[in-house]
């Protein structure tokens, strides 16, 4: 399980940083690119805390880790970013707990899940990876902004957001479902929100950026492009981003401290594989946030209320 030598040698060369004392939470930090960050900040010294949805797998990760790195510092918090109820539990826990974060990777988020809906009602693909991200965000920033030092704050998308689109009269599919689709309009969405809030809150000592994968192969990737691919991929590795490879997004986010509102991600061709850098901000992203905000507010609104009921 442990790093391989190449990740290690671009660590040394590429993140001339400290990461001893620095506390990073990660959610959905139970496998794929979520466990593999987790892993590169317990190797760099860093404290780790697992936000996750299955505990019991988060433990399971966490005894993997320490196995690999035994001095490492390393928690658990209970998450689902795909329930309201489950994020203002967590965002108290942080509060009670006055749990000093200094980077914060909401990488946590779901493909395919047709006729499924969450606790609030929402189709649960776009209530989970967009949805649930707004909401989480909304509901954390102001705690972090009120730490006594900066925080990098980082929203998890995906390279499908560039083929993505907004539509209003049917945000969740209702009419005519399909998988692909709604995934690409939940990671543009929160690009969208996320360049947004990044250019909205530039005062603030918090900075948020985005970060993305590219193309690797994960459980998440493996479900979205099947196991045939997934099978491919390990015969032809090269083809496709390791999830160790794709999480150096996170170190260098660290290291390099990029605009806020930065997208970072694999430099190849089309930003598909290969080590991270800041990738271009497409005009798409940078328009529409306000309007965005706005709908997100009344629907969140509304499921509470309707909850509450």
């Amino acid at each position: 399980m442990s790093l391989n030598k190449k990740t290690k040698k671009w660590l040394e060369k590429n993140c001339n940083v400290s990461f001893n004392g620095k506390t990073v939470l990660i959610t959905g930090a139970n496998s794929g690119i979520g466990f593999k960050a987790s892993e590169l900040m317990a190797y760099l010294g860093a404290n780790v805390i697992m936000a996750c949805r299955n505990i019991k797998k988060a433990q399971a990760a966490k005894a993997n880790l320490l196995r690999d790195y035994p001095k490492a510092l390393i928690d658990i918090m209970s998450l689902d970013i795909s329930d309201t109820s489950s994020i203002g539990a967590f965002v108290e826990d942080l509060k009670s707990g006055n749990v000093d974060v200094d980077i914060f990777l909401n990488n946590a988020g779901i493909f395919r899940k047709p006729g499924q809906t969450t606790k609030d009602g929402f189709e649960l693909v776009m209530g989970t990876n967009y949805l649930g991200s707004y909401y989480l965000t909304e509901m954390v920033l102001p705690y972090l902004e009120g730490l006594a030092h900066e925080v990098i704050y980082i929203n998890t998308i995906s390279i499908i957001h560039k083929i993505g689109t907004v539509d209003y009269s049917d945000f969740f599919y209702r009419k005519h479902y399909n998988s692909f689709a709604v995934y690409a309009r939940s990671k543009l969405c929160l690009a969208k929100y996320t360049y947004y809030i990044s250019q909205r809150n530039k005062d603030s000592h918090v900075h948020i950026l985005m970060s993305h994968p590219g193309i690797a192969i994960t459980p998440l990737g493996t479900e979205a492009f099947g196991k045939v691919v997934g099978h491919l991929a390990t015969v032809l590795g090269g083809l496709f981003n390791s999830p160790e490879k794709s999480a150096l997004s996170l170190p260098y986010i660290i290291a390099n401290e990029p605009p806020a509102g930065s997208i970072s991600g694999p430099r190849g061709f089309l930003n598909g594989w290969g080590y991270p850098a800041v990738n271009k901000v497409r005009r798409n992203v940078k328009t529409g946030g306000r309007e965005l905000c706005t709908f997100s507010s009344k629907q969140i609104e509304n499921a509470l209320r309707t909850k509450h009921q």
